[in-house]
């Protein structure tokens, strides 16, 4: 009896630990856009967008290979709605 008491004891508090962690920010709702865009700049780490609303950035790393100044690129927005996740993710449409 004594050891299922301290098995029981032991085991409920391991039991409420959940090593997965909350979900950060989440969940979350977009609106996505999608339109073209034409690359300004391209430096060592980023691309900066001339868009239907200003520009915007990109890291050089969303692309396979470096783009050059003048490309144009079908992009998607996804515009938070609701939730506190990342507030505008853009990328590349294939």
């Amino acid at each position: 009896m004594r050891t299922t008491l301290l098995a029981l004891g032991l085991l409920i508090p391991l039991a409420a630990c959940d090593p997965r962690g909350p979900v950060v920010g989440g969940p979350c709702s977009y609106d996505s856009t999608v339109f073209e865009a034409t690359i300004r700049k391209v430096d060592d780490t980023d691309i900066i967008f001339d868009g239907p609303d200003g520009e915007f950035y990109m890291s050089l790393s969303d692309f396979e290979t470096t783009p050059s100044v003048g490309d144009t690129f079908t992009v998607k927005r996804d515009l938070i709605t609701e939730g506190t996740c990342t507030p505008e993710i853009y990328s590349i449409m294939e």
